[in-house]
């Protein structure tokens, strides 16, 4: 059996062999690899795709691995496993406000804080707080909802997904 995996790693040396190895152990079978450095992401990780061959219980086992590692899988099999979603908060925005409002969004499980930008108006009644988000495993709405109730809780207005 195959899977195709689509991955993303930190820029840093070993970072794919620590992941190869275990996967060996397990006697998976990597069969094609495309390390894409020059093609980093935002956050400065290095996409790899490769093709791990074995059993089920293998390839269930070697995905575990990676998750284990906290290594971001992107694609399984050409199935998206990590969405990005782009939101705005509009109120009165401090600094130690949104600082806070930023923590509660950083807290949640399956959530991560791909970039924030903020644009603090003359009034803060008109500031405006743009939050990038990495979502994994299809939690789109669930995130959507999570954010909004952080929103209500800080009394932000939520522009979804732009």
């Amino acid at each position: 059996m195959r899977l195709k995996l689509l991955i993303e790693l930190p820029d840093t040396p070993g970072q794919l062999v620590n992941i190869l190895r275990p996967l060996s152990g397990l006697g998976a079978n990597v069969s094609t690899i495309i390390h894409e450095h020059d093609n980093k992401t935002s956050d400065g990780k290095i996409p790899v795709h490769f093709t791990l061959e074995g059993d089920r219980s293998i390839l269930k086992k070697g995905i575990e691995i990676i998750r284990e590692e906290n290594i971001d899988i992107v694609e399984i099999d050409d199935v998206l496993q990590k969405e990005t979603q782009t939101f705005l908060l509009l109120g009165n925005i401090s600094t130690n406000n949104i600082m806070d409002t930023v923590h509660k969004i950083d807290e949640l499980d399956d959530i991560k804080i791909s970039s924030i930008d903020l644009n603090i108006g003359n009034d803060l009644k008109e500031s405006v707080c743009k939050v990038v988000l990495e979502t994994r495993n299809n939690k789109r709405l669930e995130t959507t909802r999570r954010l909004q109730e952080i929103a209500d809780n800080d009394n932000l207005v939520l522009i979804k997904e732009i």
